[in-house]
């Protein structure tokens, strides 16, 4: 497993169609490489999605990839603000940033992304694995 990948997936309101300052950011100092997937399970937290990794699953999570290797650092960084993630937040927090194998473009490669971090058990199922076709509004890219 790669321990800082170049490659960071995102499957909620940091995906198109959602357009928060936070997309935006990421848009504009990423590199859009591909729609992705990882063995696990989402759920629908009210107005956004988590996402748990379960590396036997039969089912998917879906998502958008970006390389981020120039300017890994601030993005990660402002990234974790806006999820809530690291020390100076409440313990435990609601998400963790880890690092997941993923499949996009014909290939498996560890990305970093931003994993629900609590327990799941009252929320319902994202069953397509899409957040964004759970909410009627499918992906497209470009944004």
């Amino acid at each position: 497993m790669t321990s800082n990948p170049d490659f960071l997936i995102v499957y909620g309101t940091l995906r198109p169609p959602f357009d928060n300052t936070f997309s935006q950011y990421l848009r504009q100092r990423g590199r859009y490489v591909g729609e992705g997937s990882f063995t696990g399970q989402s759920f629908d937290m009210g107005s956004y999605p988590g996402a748990v990794y379960q590396e036997n699953s039969d089912t998917r999570v879906h998502g958008s990839v970006f390389e981020i290797s120039s300017q890994k650092e601030a993005i990660l960084t402002y990234l974790d603000y806006y999820e809530g993630v690291g020390d100076q937040f409440e313990q435990p927090t609601e998400y963790i940033r880890a690092i997941i194998p993923v499949e996009f473009n014909d290939t498996t490669t560890d990305c970093w992304i931003y994993l629900y971090n609590l327990q799941t058990d009252d929320k319902p199922l994202i069953e397509s694995g899409d957040y964004s076709v759970h909410i009627g509004k499918p992906f497209s890219w470009p944004a």
